[in-house]
């Protein structure tokens, strides 16, 4: 399987590229989180806080999740890879399509994955058909909502039964939530609702503050034991130290979070709504990124324009034709709408 991500504008020489690959927020950077960012440079000589105590504390209030219960990260793909080595499950159970980045942690310490093909009929959406995998056998679940690349919730009835569910089986149970917060009425749907101690939800700043380079996700565990037990695994220092100032700056950004949902909604409906005029198929998304199918060489026609698209033909259960765009700012999305139409007019 190839694992390439969206993002790799270094694979490029042309600095006007516009990376539509990449899904972060089109607002970019909060100020006071860059100011954070530079403040703590006299700190730089210093190692990290290994605990991150100080993040730790505010993300415990404002996630109402008890700060020993939670555990910070180079970003959630590092925690992921935390969570197989501390548990070394052997037998897992995920959806397809959905971020490659579980399957390849858990192929790379031997456990044996089944998939839960997901249908283009129900516009990829998780069903019940994933209660019936959910085995005593199972050890661990990793599903994602919204899923990238689909952009789909999971529904809150649903994943009430997944969690009780893994809670009768033992099975624990990590439900990477990094794009919730572009979500309208995001707590509804998440995990935290029926949070147990066979739960770990999964979150990053990556996407929504716009601080992919900086590398900052963490986890809330349903148990304080759990919680431990992936705090001892992987590297003693994970977060430098303007990841961490980085952090605990942005958890104040009431603000501009509520901004981004509205912003990220009116952008996502326009390009879905231009896709659609077109004669493009495209798939429901709560995120701040859109799944659709087009020409199988559309990607290598946009670059030819400038721009960079995420081609989805690398994730399993998807084939060519299937790209995902992210949102970016109203006049880039016009731009990506203009492309692509001169694309189909040849």
């Amino acid at each position: 399987m190839n694992y390439e991500h969206g993002g790799n504008i270094y694979n490029y020489n042309d600095n006007d590229i516009i990376d539509f690959s990449a899904n972060i927020n089109p607002l970019g950077m909060p100020m006071k989180v860059r100011e954070a960012v530079m403040n703590s440079a006299y700190l730089w000589e210093k190692y990290p806080d290994p605990e991150c105590i100080a993040l730790r504390k505010i993300l415990s209030e404002t996630e109402d999740i008890p700060y020993r219960n939670i555990v910070t990260g180079n970003g959630a793909d590092d925690l992921i890879y935390r969570i197989v080595h501390a548990f070394k499950p052997k037998k897992a159970v995920i959806c397809v399509p959905t971020f490659g980045e579980y399957e390849k942690a858990l192929e790379e310490t031997g456990c044996t994955v089944d998939s839960l093909f997901l249908k283009e009929e129900n516009d990829f959406c998780v069903t019940a058909d994933i209660l019936d995998m959910l085995t005593p056998d199972v050890d661990i679940l990793f599903l994602c909502s919204p899923n990238n690349p689909t952009g789909q919730l999971i529904p809150f009835e649903l994943l009430k039964k997944i969690s009780e569910k893994c809670m009768e089986t033992n099975i624990l149970f990590v439900c990477d939530e990094c794009f919730m917060g572009f979500a309208e009425n995001s707590g509804t749907y998440s995990l935290k609702q029926y949070i147990n101690r066979n739960s770990i939800i999964l979150k990053a700043f990556t996407k929504l503050y716009a601080m992919p380079g900086l590398r900052l996700g963490y986890a809330l565990c349903g148990s304080e034991n759990n919680a431990e037990k992936l705090q001892k695994s992987g590297q003693f220092w994970s977060v430098s130290v303007p990841a961490q100032a980085a952090g605990i700056a942005a958890v104040k950004e009431k603000k501009y979070v509520c901004e981004s949902i509205g912003y990220v909604k009116k952008e996502r409906e326009f390009l879905g709504s231009q896709l659609k005029k077109y004669g493009i198929k495209v798939f429901p998304s709560a995120a701040n990124y859109l799944l659709f199918k087009g020409d199988k060489q559309l990607d290598d026609k946009l670059i030819e324009k400038g721009i960079l698209i995420r081609n989805c033909a690398n994730y399993r259960g998807l084939c060519d034709g299937f790209y995902r765009i992210a949102v970016r700012t109203h006049e880039e999305n016009k731009l990506l709408i203009s492309a692509i139409v001169r694309c189909i007019n040849g």
